[in-house]
């Protein structure tokens, strides 16, 4: 729907208004400590852990090139590629990467490696992997533009989801936003829709799905199954100013033609510090009086889900907690550990 109709459905009837709202971290989603108090499993600032996975032989996780493996807390690198490994998944206790610009590999306990599939359609920007029998599933973020923050910005949905079944690719569906995790629970496939905000269930990869939750206050990304729901990974938080400015194109188009993307306001993994920043002296009225307030750009948080779509729990750090950023998860050893890429580190939650 254009801009224009939208406005003249809602100067008829303000009820047909579709303005844009973030709801609130409510029921299973309000804010908590869970986040800070984690241990961390990493050597601080040493890594920046983007996806997690448990082999029999303890926790994998990819930082930028390189593929490690963490035993009795000792970190040994396992393989190192040319280009970012986007994505992580293990199938029959080995692990497989996505490599950008290369495709599916596999990688040995001992760090050898094997290209499993180089089809166009897993070669960039694989977002997620999974498992499913013998065959994988892949999610593709874009066929368009290869950032996050810029498939934001053009409401790019080029995303795909793809089958690969041997060394062969398959695209089972396409005209995604931004699909960021996939998983398996039962007969079903898993999927986080990044820029819909929603999570969605497929009776199969090809089909179309049911919602499970929608209007979610975050990003939803990857996602672990496990017997008791399904925990995702919130990699960014929505916020009010980019809201508007996705209902205001062209104010969206003079902030990305005259604007460096690294001070776009849209959601980061990290918060930083920058003079330049955007909204430091932002103020709100409460009650009549007006206060400082700027919104959230980042966050730690990672959720459960229950089988019906409802958000049974939450672990979250602070807002101006170092520990945000939260990319990947899995669950070793009856504990949750996220893979917070804005905060460098493994995170295992101690209480769950």
């Amino acid at each position: 729907m254009s801009p224009v109709l939208d406005t003249v459905k809602e100067w008829i009837n303000p009820n047909w208004g579709r303005a844009r709202t973030v709801p609130p971290m409510d029921t299973g989603l309000r804010p908590n400590l869970r986040l800070d108090a984690a241990a961390e499993l990493l050597p601080a600032g040493e890594y920046e852990p983007d996806d997690v996975v448990v082999t029999p032989t303890g926790l994998v996780f990819s930082s930028g090139n390189q593929v490690f493996s963490v035993r009795e807390d000792e970190v040994t690198r396992l393989a190192s590629f040319g280009s970012p490994v986007t994505a992580l998944t293990v199938r029959d206790g080995q692990v497989v990467a996505a490599v950008e610009g290369r495709g599916l590999v596999s990688v040995s306990q001992s760090g050898e490696t094997e290209d499993l599939c180089t089809d166009a359609p897993v070669a960039r920007c694989v977002t997620a992997l999974a498992t499913d029998g013998p065959a994988l599933l892949a999610t593709v973020g874009s066929t368009k533009v290869a950032e996050w923050p810029r498939a934001l910005v053009t409401g790019d949905r080029s995303g795909l989801l793809v089958r690969v079944a041997g060394a062969q690719a398959e695209v089972v569906a396409e005209r995604l936003a931004w699909p960021s995790g996939v998983g398996i629970a039962g007969d079903e496939v898993l999927l986080s829709l990044s820029l819909d905000h929603r999570v969605e269930a497929r009776s199969a990869p090809g089909k179309r799905g049911r919602v499970l939750s929608a209007n979610l206050p975050v990003y939803p990304g990857r996602v672990h199954v496990g017997g008791d729901g399904w925990w995702f990974a919130a990699p960014y938080i929505r916020n009010r100013v980019t809201e508007l400015l996705l209902d205001e194109p062209a104010l969206l188009a003079e902030m990305t033609e005259t604007i460096s993307p690294d001070e776009w306001f849209v959601p980061r993994l990290r918060a930083g510090d920058p003079f330049t920043d955007t909204m430091q002296m932002g103020q709100l009225r409460v009650l009549g009086v007006v206060k400082s307030w700027a919104p959230a750009r980042s966050c730690g948080l990672v959720f459960r889900m229950d089988p019906t779509g409802r958000v049974a729990e939450s672990a979250h750090a602070r807002v101006d907690s170092p520990r945000h950023g939260v990319t990947g998860l899995t669950v070793h050893n009856g504990h949750v550990v996220a893979a917070a890429r804005g905060g460098r580190n493994l995170l295992r939650l101690e209480d769950a």
